[in-house]
């Protein structure tokens, strides 16, 4: 039996007493977990605009995360996502703190912190391990950020399995849903190419919903037969997942992770995939087999994806069949807090004794 672990856990989300986030996956796992989670962040603008109302929370919930480390004697810090873990790891290094060590997982180089890699690097040199979600970022953040081999590991992300307490039976549909008839759903808001949506589908007999935040939509024309929803709440959300006949991811050209948590969402619904091709699509798409990929700013083969299967709906229903299989077999959240612990107590064994 392994000795328990005391771990202090930073996220961008509030934990309930009693829950312990990934742990609970882990049956009969003791360790003790702490959180400083970060609540009721405000996302009003995109790019430059995040450093006003979104960055700041994080920086304040490193300061807090510093705080506690030096008054408990944690084993380790796990950080998701590079938001919550590089200003700790920043003021840590400032600080001079060595110890715990710090997990950063879900981490990626995108946004405003690509004009900030020096900063970057200098935070990083405090992290044990770096956790990454697509193979490729392996090798990228390596050369960017001059981390050795041993620093920076992918694994495989895994995503709640809705279908566990979904009852499309007693589902309360939103009214929009319940009037509706046949459509695809498009989400999600960061790096969306919501302009090649719309104009692939522009003139077609596709119905399109789209749920993003008011930047995503905004200067974007869209065609009579695309309809934005509003940021659907999750609960919403779920019910238009279920209702939808497949999902569509369009990004923008990106070289690092983006989009595949909610192409794991729609994957665990059951829904065939078409996909702007990326880092994350092509690790989490089986191109003809789950989903159909597309090049960046294709409006024609983005067109041509969604038009084939728009008019064969049995292919559609095979795929989403397929993503469901793939879904259990790899990327449940099971299967991801496995593979985080696995990274944990590697970590946790390469200490000094």
């Amino acid at each position: 039996m392994e000795p328990p672990l005391k771990i202090l856990c930073l996220l961008d989300e509030k934990v309930k007493p009693g829950d312990r986030w990934l742990w609970k996956y882990l049956p009969g796992n003791n360790d003790e977990l702490d959180f400083v989670g970060n609540t009721g962040v405000a996302d009003r603008f995109q790019q430059w605009g995040k450093l006003l109302d979104y960055y700041p929370a994080f920086w304040r919930s490193g300061f807090r995360a510093l705080r506690k480390t030096r008054q408990i004697p944690y084993d380790l810090v796990v950080a998701w996502e590079g938001k919550n873990g590089l200003p700790y790891a920043v003021l840590r290094r400032l600080a001079g703190q060595h110890h715990p060590p710090l997990i950063i997982v879900a981490f990626n180089i995108r946004g405003v912190i690509r004009h900030f890699l020096s900063l970057a690097r200098f935070g990083l040199r405090s992290a044990a391990r770096v956790v990454v979600f697509t193979p490729g970022e392996v090798q990228q953040y390596q050369r960017l950020l001059s981390l050795a081999p041993g620093a920076i590991s992918y694994c495989a992300h895994g995503w709640y399995d809705p279908m566990r307490w979904y009852d499309p039976e007693k589902a309360e549909l939103p009214g929009a849903l319940a009037q509706a008839g046949r459509f695809i759903l498009a989400s999600g808001r960061s790096y969306r190419d919501y302009e090649t949506l719309a104009r692939a589908i522009e003139g077609t007999d596709v119905d399109v919903r789209v749920s993003g935040r008011g930047f995503n939509l905004g200067g974007v024309d869209l065609p009579a037969n695309m309809q934005a929803t509003g940021w659907l709440t999750y609960r919403d959300l779920r019910h238009y997942l279920y209702a939808c006949q497949f999902y569509v991811v369009p990004l923008q050209p990106i070289d690092h992770a983006g989009g595949d948590s909610s192409l794991l969402h729609a994957m665990a619904f059951g829904k065939a995939a078409v996909a702007t091709r990326s880092p994350s699509t092509e690790t989490y798409i089986e191109h003809g087999e789950t989903g159909l990929l597309v090049e960046p700013r294709d409006v024609a083969g983005l067109r041509q994806a969604i038009l084939h299967l728009w008019r064969n709906p049995e292919e559609a229903l095979k795929m989403g069949r397929a993503a469901r299989r793939r879904y259990e077999a790899n990327h449940t959240i099971d299967r991801l807090a496995q593979r985080i612990y696995g990274v944990v107590r590697e970590v946790a064994d390469a200490r000094p004794a």
